[in-house]
């Protein structure tokens, strides 16, 4: 068995939408947690306020030339997908991305999602392939797919990606907490809930191969916050 399969043409032009629907809602709900933490931190908020017409459009700007440039950056990446079925190993290469390489014999599951993508698990979860529904042929790349291992359907979705909103949400709110509040025991344990879900997600980032490393810095990002987040919790319990 010798099978090259690689995204099929315009097939990011499938995805753009979605990546985009996908970011605004954390992009917007960061930056308004954001400003909240400011503005209550403020003692002259009327400065604030002053400042915020000024500020919005500013904000408005930098989130759409980020948007713009990540989905460049997305772009390239994923047009360069490439998986190789060799005699014994099945090899997922991608630019800027960990080469992930998985024996015939380690693969643990193959699972189909709702939207045609696959999940190619290993061993372990750092050793695990994300086929995008773009792949070309997909009906031959399915059947080459399936004499390796049988494909199962997806039931549910991941809880990571079902909570995804939820969590972000709670971890904002506990961080606001941490640097707005006063009262101790309620900083404390917004402390222990941020930490434990930003050491989880760096954890996640750092060891997960199918993101392009670039991205992967967030979670060395993450650390920094998880430093400042434990560090104002000291400084209000040493009052």
């Amino acid at each position: 068995m010798n099978e090259i399969f690689q995204i099929r043409e315009n097939g990011f032009e499938e995805i753009k939408k979605q990546l985009i629907i996908k970011s605004l809602p954390t992009l917007l709900v960061a930056i308004s947690f954001g400003f909240a933490i400011v503005f209550f931190n403020a003692k002259e908020k009327g400065d604030v306020l002053t400042v915020l017409p000024f500020m919005i459009p500013f904000l408005i700007l930098s989130m759409g030339y980020g948007i713009s440039k990540g989905l460049k950056r997305q772009k390239i990446i994923f047009q360069t997908f490439r998986l190789t079925f060799s005699e014994n190993n099945i090899v997922r290469e991608q630019a800027n991305t960990p080469t992930v390489t998985i024996p015939f014999t380690d693969i643990h599951s193959i699972i189909k999602d709702k939207k045609g993508g696959y999940a190619i698990k290993g061993k372990t979860a750092v050793e695990t392939i994300l086929v995008p529904a773009q792949i070309e042929n997909h009906e031959n790349f399915e059947i080459v797919l399936s004499q390796v291992k049988p494909i199962e359907q997806q039931t549910e979705l991941p809880f990571e990606e079902k909570y995804r909103i939820p969590i972000l949400l709670v971890m904002l709110v506990c961080m606001a907490t941490v640097y707005v509040s006063y009262n101790k025991i309620l900083v404390g344990i917004c402390c222990v809930v941020v930490s434990t879900l930003l050491i989880r997600s760096s954890i996640q980032i750092l060891k997960n191969k199918n993101i392009d490393n670039k991205s992967r810095r967030i979670g060395y990002y993450s650390l920094v916050v998880l430093a400042s987040v434990i560090g104002v919790t000291i400084l209000k319990f040493s009052f």
